[in-house]
């Protein structure tokens, strides 16, 4: 198939534009000016351009017989900085492809967990609970998947929510990983606080799945699916997997909430002034707070044959051993 990929220079889209290339697809990658590129696959054609140019969309998706929208936004200060990106642009694109794509056009929307929201009593939040974001990340996520949804049922269309991804690739992650390795994880809730938690490479097979799940109309226009690892975890496990992997035993330090909401609002008081910020913002303390982040994903189970494979000691130790190849640790 030819593909049309919107996030390709993030962590998660340049895994899978790779992927897609090995699996034979040509990818169309749409990279913004001044984006970082060079860790995109060479198998991929790069389009640069915006997600408001609706020339450049008319175009790359009068071809295109998929389009799979990963591009959004994870961090900001405010919910209209968020909704600008994750619900005002997908909405863009959802345009674009009703007037310029072929009718039968796979559109593949990958969300968050955090559109659904939290969830602590196993086995976690399913595709048919009512969502209940507790962030301003969370509600734009959400209003994203009801604008790709829209297209349903005329069109083959399906959303994926993933929990926390790691693996490979993923440079968000090593500030967390150096200080593990000097022994100690700062948590923002107790030890036992229960999360899903998603390889990179699975969620990758799973994404596979659902896209040829929906070229041979095996999932329904408007299909939701969950994908997450083999077993959900906790930072106890976290911080044992990771510790392994580093060599050393890592202590768990839990952060006081309103210590963690003083650090996020100054935050917010030094990204108004234009002065450097952490990702610790008042949106992500929100998320931090909640009892747990279960995600059940019987349904993608059950109706793909989705089989994640990579336990947290074996995707932790993949993921210090690219950071040190990486210079990052």
């Amino acid at each position: 198939m030819e593909i049309f990929l919107t996030g390709a220079t993030g962590f998660i889209g340049g895994a899978l534009a790779a992927r897609l290339a090995e699996s034979g697809h040509a990818v169309r990658a749409l990279v913004r000016p001044k984006a970082d590129a060079s860790r995109l696959d060479q198998r991929v054609e790069r389009v640069s351009g915006r997600l408001d140019d609706e020339t450049l969309l008319a175009t790359a998706l009068a071809r295109a017989d998929a389009v799979i929208h990963l591009a959004g936004r994870v961090t900001a200060f405010s919910a209209r900085g968020f909704r600008a990106v994750n619900e005002d642009l997908t909405k863009l694109l959802v345009r674009a492809a009703e007037r310029h794509g072929p009718k039968q056009q796979i559109f593949l929307h990958v969300s968050s967990q955090a559109a659904l929201g939290p969830c602590a009593a196993p086995p976690g939040g399913r595709e048919t609970d009512r969502p209940a974001p507790v962030s301003q990340y969370g509600l734009s996520k959400l209003l994203g998947e009801r604008a790709a949804l829209s297209l349903a049922p005329g069109r083959p269309v399906a959303v994926v929510r993933p929990p926390m991804v790691y693996g490979p690739g993923d440079t968000a992650f090593a500030p967390l990983y150096r200080l593990m390795s000097h022994g100690l994880l700062t948590v923002p809730g107790p030890a036992s606080q229960p999360f899903s938690i998603i390889h990179v490479s699975d969620l990758l097979d799973g994404l596979l799945l659902v896209l040829d799940a929906l070229r041979a109309g095996r999932a329904a226009p408007g299909a939701v699916f969950h994908l997450a690892g083999p077993r959900p975890s906790d930072w106890t496990a976290y911080a044992e997997a990771f510790g392994r992997a580093l060599d050393r035993r890592v202590r768990l330090l839990r952060a006081p909430l309103p210590l963690l909401g003083l650090a996020a609002w100054g935050n917010a008081l030094l990204h108004a002034l234009g002065l450097p910020t952490s990702h610790l913002t008042p949106d992500k303390r929100r998320e931090a707070r909640q009892e747990g982040w279960l995600l059940d994903d019987a349904k993608a189970r059950h109706e793909l044959g989705y089989r994640p494979r990579v336990a947290l000691p074996e995707g932790a130790a993949g993921s210090i051993a690219w950071c040190r190849a990486e210079g990052l640790l």
